[in-house]
C-alpha cells in the first residue's frame, strides 16, 4: 500500500521502476536523488506522491500520473532538471510548496479544472516555461510561486482566483501581459516585481489592495487603470516604472 520514506533514497544507478495497482501512497524522499531514473510509472491507485519523493532524481525525463492522485507534496518534484512536459490530473486539489521548483527544462505544465491551490514557490525557477493557464478552480497563488520563470510569457488565469500572494510573478522578465480576474481582491507585495517586459496591467472592479512594490521596476508598463473598489495603494507600488504617464 505504501513505499516507505528514504526507501529508495540516493539509488544512483536505478534507472526504471514498475510499480503494481494497489499502491496508495509514495513516501516522503522516496525517491530522492535517484539520479539516473528517466521514467516513472506512478499507478492509478496512489492517492499521495510525498515530501521530495523524486526530488533531485536529474534525469527524469517523463511522469505518467491518473486521476484519483490528490495530493503532490512539498518538493516532490523539485530539481528534476531533466522533467519537460508535466500533466497534473484534475483530483489534485494542492500543489504544494516548491514541488516543481528548479525544473530548469520544464516547458509545460497542463493543470486542470478542480485544482484548488498552487503553494508558495511551486514553480519556482521554472526558466523554461513560457505559458501557463491557471484553473478557475484556484484560489490561491502564494508566495513566491512563479519567481525567477524568466521565460514565462503568458499567464492566464480564470475568474474564481481570490489572490495573488507576495512575490509570486518577481522577476519574470518575459511577461508582457497580465489580466486580472474580477475576484482578485489583493495583489501581494512585489507580486511582480521586476517585470522589466510587462507592457500592459487590466485590473477590474472588485480589487480593493495593491500591495507594496506590486510593480516595482516593471520599466516597460505603459497604461494602468485603477479600478475605483481599490481602498489601498501601497508604498512604492509603482516606483521606477519608467514609461507610466
Amino acid at each position: 500500500k505504501r513505499i516507505g520514506e528514504g526507501a529508495f533514497i540516493g539509488c544512483e544507478q536505478l534507472a526504471e521502476v514498475e510499480l503494481c495497482e494497489g499502491l496508495e501512497e509514495i513516501g516522503v524522499s522516496a525517491f530522492f536523488d535517484c539520479k539516473s531514473l528517466k521514467r516513472f510509472k506512478v499507478p492509478s491507485s496512489v492517492k499521495r506522491i510525498g515530501e521530495r519523493a523524486f526530488s533531485g532524481c536529474q534525469q527524469l525525463v517523463v511522469v505518467d500520473l491518473f486521476e484519483g492522485l490528490d495530493h503532490i507534496e512539498e518538493e516532490a518534484f523539485c530539481g528534476c532538471k531533466s522533467l519537460k512536459r508535466f500533466k497534473v490530473p484534475s483530483t489534485v486539489k494542492y500543489i504544494d510548496d516548491g514541488a516543481f521548483g528548479d525544473c530548469e527544462q520544464l516547458e509545460v505544465v497542463e493543470v486542470s479544472e478542480g485544482l484548488e491551490y498552487i503553494d508558495a514557490n511551486a514553480f519556482y525557477g521554472c526558466t523554461s516555461l513560457e505559458r501557463f493557464k491557471v484553473p478557475s478552480t484556484v484560489k490561491v497563488i502564494d508566495k513566491a510561486a512563479f519567481q525567477d520563470c524568466d521565460q514565462l510569457v503568458v499567464v492566464e488565469c480564470g475568474e474564481g482566483l481570490e489572490e495573488i500572494g507576495e512575490y509570486s510573478f518577481v522577476d519574470c522578465k518575459s511577461l508582457k501581459r497580465f489580466k486580472v480576474p474580477s475576484t482578485v481582491e489583493a495583489i501581494g507585495m512585489a507580486a511582480f516585481q521586476g517585470c522589466e517586459q510587462l507592457v500592459e496591467v487590466e485590473l477590474c472592479e472588485g480589487l480593493e489592495q495593491i500591495g507594496e512594490s506590486a510593480f516595482y521596476g516593471c520599466m516597460s508598463l505603459e497604461r494602468f487603470k485603477v479600478p475605483c473598489t481599490v481602498k489601498v495603494i501601497e508604498k512604492w507600488a509603482f516606483s521606477l516604472c519608467d514609461k507610466l504617464g
